[in-house]
């Protein structure tokens, strides 16, 4: 059983498709990508230093034309033989953040929301997660996790395209929870980390990683038309006393928590796997300090939260 009977119930529908009955008109597509990727045997997989990938092919060429279809590439870096599929995120830089708080997955149950394509959650099984459990409602990212997971070829974890609110689970329950990058995406913080919480073990570990604002800007920065660093739907920017102050009313613990970690162009960035506009537009020319909004430039934080006894 993969984590709950509740989980296998909700699995069950995209366990020969990825997508299940998702509508998107790309979809017939990214299935005919899937399909052409090439069969492999003995796979050397290594999820601890990063996601790299070894295996005897002929034709790498013809596998990095398929990947790179399935653009864009928002979290990574992945190595798949020669490959390297550059993101534009360089995820390994918060994944060492997050190690950097001690925090024990060996033999844990995960649920990993808003997974993206599923980087941080392969870096999960590298340390000896038992079980993960992927959110994430974006088809593009489901797309390319099915393409990685091909090559990994791991029944440890699972990517459903659902968002938590939407997921149906109620009575499942995960050792580890992880949130990154979520909060101030969301209209009602409390309700998220509520909903979260309702999931969480009783001695479990709930991991947010948001970005923080000043603490002049009090318990949250509200940016005009949803718009920050570029970003749209970015509703609440809560400094840590606002965050903190939601802790305490939900009775979450604060059992760590990461030095603030400014973003730069050398972690968000172009590149032929995103070749869109990334964090170069997100911050005004004259003043890095600043977003090309007027808000103090993005700046993020790890907590590790629990059920206060």
């Amino acid at each position: 059983m993969f984590i709950s009977k509740e989980v296998e119930t909700l699995y069950y529908q995209y366990r020969n498709n990825p997508f299940g009955k998702k509508k998107d008109r790309r979809i017939e597509s990214w299935l005919e990508i899937l399909g052409r990727l090439p069969t492999i045997l003995n796979a050397e997989v290594e999820l601890i230093n990063g996601i790299n990938i070894d295996f005897d092919i002929q034709d790498n060429d013809e596998i990095e034309s398929l990947l790179l279809q399935l653009i864009p590439w928002r979290k990574g870096p992945f190595r798949i033989n020669d490959i390297f599929i550059d993101s534009e995120w360089d995820s390994a830089k918060k994944w060492k953040r997050f190690q950097k708080l001690n925090i024990d997955l060996d033999g844990k149950s995960i649920l990993d929301v808003g997974s993206g394509n599923g980087y941080y959650a392969f870096r999960m099984l590298g340390m000896g997660a038992d079980k993960v459990l992927c959110l994430e409602p974006n088809l593009v990212h489901v797309s390319q996790f099915s393409a990685i997971n091909h090559f990994v070829d791991s029944e440890n974890i699972r990517m459903i395209p659902e968002r938590i609110e939407e997921s149906g689970l109620k009575n499942s329950k995960f050792d580890v929870i992880f949130s990154m990058g979520l909060l101030y995406h969301q209209r009602n913080p409390t309700e998220h980390l509520n909903n979260l919480k309702d999931l969480l073990e009783e001695n479990g570990k709930l991991v947010l990683e948001t970005i923080i604002s000043p603490k002049e800007c009090g318990i949250a920065l509200e940016p005009s038309k949803g718009k920050y660093a570029s970003m749209p739907n970015v509703h609440f920017v809560h400094t840590d006393n606002g965050c903190k102050s939601i802790f305490r009313d939900l009775s979450l613990q604060v059992y760590a928590e990461s030095d603030l970690a400014v973003t730069n162009d050398r972690e968000q960035r172009s590149t032929n796997w995103m070749p869109f506009k990334s964090f170069e537009s997100a911050l005004n020319l004259k003043n890095k300090s600043i977003t090309v909004e007027g808000y103090p430039a993005p700046k993020r934080k790890f907590y590790v939260l629990g059920k206060a006894s």
